[in-house]
């Protein structure tokens, strides 16, 4: 079954005029790979939209709608502390993840808005 996420990807192509193996030799992924994100199997990996953003060129609003199809698809996130030396991150990182589904709507906006501040300095 199509996710959200594929549907949009498939237009894209079809409005490109290109088939699923021209999409990822674009992407520098296998068909199979690009198959498996549009229907679901795998997960949509780090930075994939920003790379289909860039490599299509998409309107704000196409954008805004692969970001959004792109957070309803996404059903678990790891977090890799291989290069995180500071126990500090970590411990905060483990607190937020086993205290998620207790948080307040309200704590969470207050988070949110706390890292969508830092993401815009980046």
């Amino acid at each position: 079954m199509v996710t959200e996420y594929g549907k949009i990807l498939r237009k894209i192509r079809i409005d490109k005029g290109e088939l699923l193996g021209d999409m990822a030799d674009c992407l520098n992924i296998s068909s199979s790979y690009l198959s498996s994100i549009e229907t679901g199997v795998r997960n949509i990996p780090i930075d994939f939209t920003d790379k289909i953003i860039k490599v299509y060129n998409l309107s704000t609003n196409i954008q805004k709608r692969l970001r959004k199809a792109e957070l309803s698809n996404i059903k678990e996130i790891k977090v890799p502390f291989n290069n995180v030396t500071s126990s500090m991150r970590k411990e905060t990182a483990i607190i937020f993840a086993r205290t998620f589904n207790n948080i307040s709507d309200d704590d969470f906006e207050k988070i949110k808005s706390i890292l969508v501040k830092r993401g815009d300095n980046n």
